[in-house]
Formats: structure tokens, sequence, C-alpha cells
């Protein structure tokens, strides 16, 4: 499958439905076929079977918990590195407000432009070609603004070239922090981790409905909370670990880049 078609299937949300139909349908032939071998059932095959469930259950667990510490650090990378974009925008716009009143006009229109192309810039649906113009588009407008700076150096000499040299620093720093944010997009836990995480859902799936088949249907509220928990914790780390993609998103840190802009236009 290819990163494309996979991440529109994560935004769809199919992939969640795919998971639910898979454990249940699991879960179901794992309780017919418990039933079948109910009275077969001896001790020794027992004791193995509660050695090999633990197994499992125990391994699974670490993989989860690894799985959520490696989540968690992608999701709060991205939302890090996206404060301190926000915060070398900001100071763009300061070190701007300090350029000659016949320059600064000309330097914020070119900066409102590339805010209001970031504020587009994780727009859904996000698919990888789409997001490559998008970096390229915004990459151009950042080295507009390092270009525009060079062109008023000769203007500038004393004190104003202190400040205009400050001006430039702060757009390249803002520039290199957009570097930083969109190679984060690409921060991703290995495929075969997830499919590790997959594979063993369906295994504990099918000892859930075995089990339940061979006790004749005691304790199946709590083996389906069970089943649920163990869903949920795999939903999770997905969620987290695809912040752009997912429903959770970075939301609230996002907001600010029309705050930022609406800053521009009245410095403007």
């Amino acid at each position: 499958m290819t990163l494309e078609r996979s991440l529109l299937i994560m935004q769809s949300g199919w992939l969640y439905v795919g998971l639910i139909a898979s454990v249940l349908f699991v879960f179901f032939f794992g309780w017919r076929y418990g039933q079948v071998v109910r009275r077969k059932q001896n001790k020794e095959s027992a004791e193995f079977s509660s050695i090999f469930i633990t197994s499992i259950f125990g391994f699974f667990a670490i993989l989860v918990a690894f799985q959520l510490s490696g989540s968690t650090h992608i999701y709060e990378t991205q939302r890090k590195l996206t404060m301190a974009e926000i915060i070398s925008i900001s100071g763009v716009i300061d070190a701007a407000s300090l350029l000659r009143v016949e320059d600064r006009a000309d330097v914020l229109k070119l900066l409102a432009g590339y805010v209001e192309q970031r504020e587009t810039f994780y727009n859904k649906p996000i698919n990888p070609s789409e997001h490559e113009t998008r970096g390229r588009k915004l990459k151009n407008l950042g080295m507009g603004l390092v270009r525009h700076a060079y062109m008023l150096l000769p203007k500038y000499d004393g004190d104003d070239r202190v400040i205009l040299m400050s001006f430039l620093s702060c757009v390249q720093l803002m520039n290199t922090s957009f570097d930083q944010q969109y190679a984060s997009i690409f921060l991703q836990m290995p495929t075969i981790l997830w499919q590790a995480l997959i594979t063993l859902l369906v295994i504990i799936s099918a000892i859930c409905g075995y089990k339940t088949g061979v006790e004749k249907g005691q304790q199946f509220i709590l083996t389906a909370v069970f089943l649920a928990v163990v869903l949920a914790a795999i939903i999770i780390c997905v969620e987290l670990g695809h912040p752009r993609v997912s429903n959770l998103g970075v939301d609230l840190v996002e907001e600010q880049f029309p705050k930022l802009l609406s800053r521009i236009n009245s410095t403007r």
C-alpha cells in the first residue's frame, strides 16, 4: 500500500472500522471453535494454554507501552516545533516593525502572504503530493523575504543596518523552523511495530473468543471490556503517532496562526 493511500484511509476513519470489524470477526470464530473443543479440554492443555496466553499478553503489553511512548514523543515533537515556528514568526513581526516606514509595508505584505499560506498548509485531506507542493510554495515565500531583505541592505547604514540585519536573522530563523516542522511530518514509528501490534490484537481476540467458548460464556462482559480497552489503546497510539492526519490534531496550537495574521494586518 502506498503512503498516499494509507494516509487517506487513516483520515477517512476506515482504519478504525476495519480494526473493530476484525476484532469482532476473529472473536466470533474463536468463540465457535472454543465451543467445539470444550469437552476435549484436559488439565495439561489448560496449563499449557495459560502459559501461552500469559506470554502473548505480556509481550502485547510491552509493545503497547513502547508504541504509546513513541507516539506520544512524535505528538509532543510536532507541537513543540509548531510553537517554535509561531515564536519565530512573531519575532519577524517585531523586527519588521522597527524597519523604516517606507519599507515596512512591503515587508509585512510578504510576511502576510507567508502566514496565509502556512494557515492552509495542513488542510485536510493531506496527501504527500499536495503537501510537497505546499511546502515548496511556502519555502519560496520565506526565501522571498530573505531576498527582499538583502535588496534593502544598500539603503541601510549605521544603527538602521543593525536593525535590518536583526530582521534578516529572524527571517532565516523562521525558515529554519519551517524546515524542521516540515521534516517532522515524516516522523513515524516503524511499520513493523504497527504490523506486530495488529497481529497480536488479532491473536488476543481469537484467544478471548476461544476462552469464552470453552468456559460457556463465563466472564463474557469482562472479556468484552478487556478487548475494548486493548482496542482503545491501539487507537490512541495511532492518533498520537499521526497527529496531522488523525482526529486529534494540534488545533489549539494551530489557532495561533490566524492571530498572527491579524497582528500583521494591524501593524500594516
